[in-house]
């Protein structure tokens, strides 16, 4: 019989392609993780890890201990979830982690609201970008990850895990107050060609869109500020000094000084997703939080402007 925390380390290096990221997500030091696979070879006898780059890849018996830990996952999460069927409650711990805008407004009420219900359910959550959320579900590590993709793509997951789309994030204008288009109830891109603008510093989806839907005026933006904090932003925006493009659920209550316009024509969109093993779907605490968020975030959301 293999260890299991051996086998989630070597699981865990399967998913993130190193050493060191599997030791990230652990929460282990690299060389606690190596030294885990190393007693693991030992066990079976053979090779598990091979160098390639700066990264490392599996051998042919290490794929097959992957495979035997995710089937091991599978049967425990189905085993948990008979359990607590059984006793038709909200208990065990609930893993869940989401990207940070949807924290405060959806995630930690509908948190709090199952605590409240069932005092009994031990809840964490770990604040993670889309990406590393899919990874951590991958590897065993969460029970739901709340991701987001851009437009109509779909979450890429092997076989033996399900996503559910709960909400479309439309793109919106951000415009000071005294911005003479300020008070329309949508506004053209095309109308703000002079304008200036302020975008995140990491070439986001945001402003690529941005620039090339700019592109199609024979124009490009006036990217006079670059700054990756929403606070940052629309504390310039506030100020008169630029406009911003944020998904709605991003940019919440507004600030004073701000008014917020749909996009005529083309509006670009993040869809929320809600990622989880098909194993686990059975669980009463599983259920309850994809029917938490369906409904909340699903939900009429309306930010304040000015």
């Amino acid at each position: 019989m293999f260890d299991t925390r051996r086998l989630q380390c070597l699981q865990a290096v399967h998913v993130h392609g190193s050493v060191l990221d599997a030791a990230l997500e652990l929460g282990l030091t690299s060389s606690a993780v190596s030294q885990q696979i190393s007693k693991l070879e030992k066990e079976v006898g053979t090779r598990l890890l091979e160098r390639a780059g700066r990264g490392v890849v599996l051998t042919d018996a290490a794929r097959i201990l992957v495979e035997a830990a995710d089937e091991i996952s599978a049967v425990t999460d189905r085993a948990t979830a008979r359990l607590e069927d059984l006793r038709h409650d909200l208990s065990g711990t609930l893993r869940v982690s989401s990207f940070p805008s949807v924290i405060g407004p959806f995630v930690a009420p509908a948190l709090a609201t199952m605590k409240a219900d069932a005092p009994d359910l031990t809840v964490h959550l770990h604040e993670m970008f889309p990406e590393r959320g899919r990874e951590a579900i991958l590897g065993g590590h969460l029970d739901i990850a709340l991701i987001h993709l851009w437009g109509e793509a779909r979450p890429a997951l092997p076989a033996g895990f399900a996503s559910t789309a709960v909400a479309d994030d439309p793109i919106e204008v951000l415009l000071p107050a005294g911005h003479p288009l300020a008070e329309q109830d949508t506004v053209a891109l095309e109308d703000l060609v002079d304008d200036a603008w302020v975008t995140d510093d990491l070439e986001g989806f945001c402003r690529g869109w941005l620039v090339r839907r700019m592109s199609t005026f024979g124009r490009r933006p006036r990217l006079e500020h670059l700054v990756d904090e929403i606070a940052g932003q629309l504390a310039l925006v506030s100020a008169g000094l630029c406009n911003a493009l944020l998904p709605r659920i991003a940019f919440g209550e507004l600030p004073p000084g701000i008014r917020h316009l749909p996009l005529v024509g083309e509006t670009p969109f993040r869809r929320l997703h809600l990622l989880y093993r098909e194993s686990s779907a059975g669980r009463p605490a599983v259920r309850r939080f994809l029917a938490e968020m369906e409904e909340r975030v699903s939900g009429s959301w309306t930010p304040q402007g000015v």
